[in-house]
């Protein structure tokens, strides 16, 4: 009796434990995800985020919360979701910058960029627009570089060690420049001291740069990339000017922290693919001059790996370290 006993309390625990070994559902009903964004608001890394959010957030059935974290070459918002809880809840949609640049460009970097994360999907592939003040005497990247010979020439970008950043020194690495770097905590406010006359040249995103552009505010000197951009096919690449090196572009791609579920990966990974096939957004997208382009989470690992080997070999034939 004791036998049978025990056997129907053990089989009463077991009917009792099956709940919780089942799989929650997710995102949680009424509980929103947190999308950290390491840039500061009205930035393009923002303005990309708000509108991936919305269409995101209709896709998935749950609100997406925009959480801009800035400054620190990116890292502060990275270890934020490399800490947090891996049930998808907590993500991350960062540039290039922070996993295939900032790990070269600093001896102690608080994260590894494989390990601590989980790749889900690239959200687009950009190129960037060089653009100047105005009052800036150059029409050209050439007739800048060499004004930068002559006299000091400030030239801004988003943050130490972002690809803004890089192309200045390459720039002065590589074809003789002596631009003056002058960083600052986000595209946005390094883009308002350009307005103001405060900086003579910055690399930045054509969703933020071309409304200024068309309305005379700044003029575009030459973008990166390999062919002309569409937003803008009057402005000459760099490399048509006869300035290589130009040409490796970023990405900006979403993330989760280490081990999140690979069923919550799929799910998030189909949902992106899907709200980057709205025709609206493609469209609102083009316009800034940014190309749309998911991926699987397989493919994105991958194009991470090449990249961090691409920009680590540069990183080290200019010498540049930032501590």
């Amino acid at each position: 009796m004791d036998t049978l006993r025990r056997l129907m309390v053990f089989s009463g625990l077991g009917l009792a434990l099956t709940p919780l070994h089942a799989q929650a559902p997710w995102p949680v009903p009424g509980r929103p995800i947190r999308l950290v964004v390491p840039a500061p608001a009205g930035g393009p890394g923002d303005v990309v985020a708000r509108m991936l959010a919305r269409e995101l957030g209709e896709s998935l059935g749950t609100p997406l919360l925009v959480d801009n974290k800035p400054g620190g070459a990116s890292i502060p918002g990275a270890m934020d979701v490399a800490r947090s809880a891996p049930d998808g809840h907590t993500l991350l949609l960062t540039l290039n910058t922070t996993h295939t640049q900032v790990p070269h460009l600093y001896a102690r970097v608080p994260f590894d960029p494989f390990a601590d994360f989980t790749p889900i999907s690239p959200v687009y592939r950009g190129h960037s627009i060089l653009v100047a003040h105005p009052s800036f005497p150059a029409a050209s990247l050439p007739e800048a570089i060499a004004r930068s010979r002559s006299q000091s020439v400030a030239f801004g970008s988003p943050s130490p060690g972002t690809t803004g950043h890089l192309y200045i020194e390459m720039l002065n690495a590589d074809h003789g420049a002596r631009f003056v770097h002058v960083p600052y905590k986000g595209s946005s406010p390094a883009l308002q001291d350009l307005l103001a006359g405060h900086l003579s040249l910055l690399f930045d995103s054509p969703a933020t740069s071309l409304p200024h552009v068309r309305a005379g505010r700044l003029k575009a000197l030459a973008s990166t990339g390999p062919t002309r951009l569409a937003a803008v096919p009057d402005v000459p690449t760099a490399g048509e000017q006869g300035i290589g090196g130009l040409d490796r572009g970023t990405w900006m791609g979403v993330f989760g922290p280490a081990r999140l579920p690979q069923s919550v990966v799929a799910r998030l990974n189909e949902a992106i693919a899907r709200t980057l096939k709205s025709s609206q957004l493609r469209a609102q997208f083009a316009a800034m001059g940014v190309e749309l382009e998911p991926a699987t989470p397989e493919a994105f690992a991958n194009l991470i790996r090449a990249d961090y080997e691409s920009w680590g070999q540069l990183i080290r034939r200019i010498g540049l370290k930032l501590d």
